[in-house]
């Protein structure tokens, strides 16, 4: 399939984070193992599954589009987070995981190469209006710095004088 925006025989690394539930090193261990109960077919892809019938059958685009919905509705994000169900989608997950690289401090380089991006366009997905994002801003912005103001010629330190003097 044309995966990963395009990138075909690539490598995504992922390492085992030890929570039973989500780690995708588990997730993947049990997907095979799935597999593995079914067939021994080489070729079988890691979207099988098969039905209550026993036919085997592909997870589609659509099955993960239905399931996000699901789940943000169950999760009352339109009531909660402001989120219009309609709008999610598969491309939500490609979002959300450049989001959330970026809130946990991870470089753009290293964004960029863990989601296959292949130029700048994953920063129009890392919200800006996250409340995380600005987290510390205004106190780091209220710090008091000396400075020399060079603009004009003036090489007088004006600290003092803009410190003490009146905004109104």
């Amino acid at each position: 399939s044309n995966q990963k925006n395009g990138w075909k025989n690539v490598c995504i690394h992922q390492h085992a984070t030890g929570d039973d539930l989500v780690c995708p090193v588990k997730a993947l261990a049990r997907i095979y193992c799935n597999i593995r109960t079914h067939t021994s077919d080489p070729d079988c892809l890691l979207s099988s599954y098969w039905d209550d019938k026993g036919i085997h059958r592909n997870v589609t685009h659509r099955h993960i589009s239905n399931g996000l919905k699901l789940a943000a509705t169950a999760l009352k994000y339109p009531i909660l987070r402001g989120t219009d169900i309609d709008k999610i989608d598969t491309h939500s997950l490609r979002a959300g995981g450049a989001n959330a690289l970026s809130l946990a401090g991870y470089s753009d380089t290293q964004i960029q190469k863990m989601g296959r991006w292949r130029g700048q366009t994953f920063k129009e997905y890392i919200s800006d209006q996250l409340a995380n994002t600005s987290n510390g801003m205004s106190k780091a912005m209220s710090k008091t710095f000396k400075f020399v103001c060079i603009s004009g010629g003036v090489l007088n330190d004006i600290t003092a004088q803009t410190v003490n003097s009146d905004y109104n």
